[in-house]
């Protein structure tokens, strides 16, 4: 088949212009895939339940157990949720400065505003790795701080984050769409007329790709290839655990099911921060006036 021909037949499957795309589950949640959730119906997963939605291009909202997700707005322009219930976990490959990611979870509302992973839980948000700011004061949290509101914004400083099954399911999820993004790019015709990054079906893998404008690196260190151009090879998750032990769910890559070591059913790993460092649990900084670690 040729490139242009691919490239028709493939762009049937570009994804419509509304956040709230159903892109995988895991076990048992009251969506399924490629459902197109409707705003202000909860998304909820109950045991060993995990479900990954599409935000905007490059933004995906991954929910953990037991948990409980509302968009309270869809248009790519205005993008918000509120995390009702257990954590939630957002992974941002690219995202435009002029159309941040509002998220709410408990009395703490923030913006998303540059690449990064961010998890919201019981009204405290973890900055993992990129920029968060908050909706009101615009105060700016980097890399490395929680924030929450007791009585006033209160921050805390962490050493290293502790991961979770959650922070597990992303990663290899994160994987997977890179590698479906790499099996297609290179056959994709540049020249399509797209100038704008999109969401693309990999009919392959049975789920939604990202296609930027350029090659970009996901906060997990895996890359993303513009429409034709050739990828370069890209990191894999590490499978060590420098405990002996494991906090992970067995992940379903939802259609691909090749790893590393030849097949089968991907195998448990154990996630690190971003920068790679193991994580430990957050040390406290308190401040009852000013808003420890923001910036302005």
């Amino acid at each position: 088949m040729s490139s242009a021909l691919l490239t028709f037949v493939l762009m049937q499957y570009v994804v419509s212009v509304k956040a709230g795309l159903v892109n995988h589950v895991q076990g048992a949640a009251n969506v399924v895939e490629m459902e197109q959730v409707r705003r202000g119906r909860p998304i909820e997963t109950a045991d060993h339940g995990y479900a990954e939605v599409l935000l905007t291009p490059g933004s995906f909202l991954r929910i953990g157990e037991n948990s409980a997700v509302v968009l309270d707005g869809v248009e790519l322009e205005s993008v918000s949720l509120h995390v009702l219930e257990g954590p939630a976990l957002i992974e941002v490959v690219d995202i435009s400065k002029k159309y941040p990611i509002k998220v709410t979870t408990g009395n703490l509302t923030t913006n998303i505003v540059a690449t990064g992973v961010y998890r919201f839980e019981d009204g405290v948000a973890t900055v993992i790795d990129g920029k968060l700011r908050t909706a009101d004061s615009g105060l700016t949290y980097e890399k490395g701080w929680q924030v929450f509101v007791k009585d006033n914004y209160r921050a805390r400083k962490m050493k290293r984050v502790q991961p979770t099954s959650l922070d597990v399911y992303s990663q290899a999820r994160s994987q997977t769409i890179a590698e479906a993004n790499a099996a297609l790019a290179a056959s994709l015709s540049p020249s399509y007329g797209l100038t704008d990054p999109y969401w693309l079906f990999a009919p392959t893998f049975g789920h939604y790709t990202f296609i930027p404008v350029a090659r970009c690196r996901s906060p997990y260190g895996q890359y993303y290839h513009a429409a034709g151009t050739r990828p370069v090879a890209t990191p894999r998750y590490s499978t060590s655990n420098d405990s002996g032990g494991t906090t992970n769910p067995p992940v379903s890559s939802g259609g691909n099911t090749n790893t590393s070591s030849g097949g089968g059913t991907p195998a448990p790993v154990t996630v690190a921060a971003p920068s790679g460092e193991r994580t430990a649990p957050a040390v406290y900084i308190e401040s009852k006036s000013t808003p420890v670690g923001a910036t302005q």
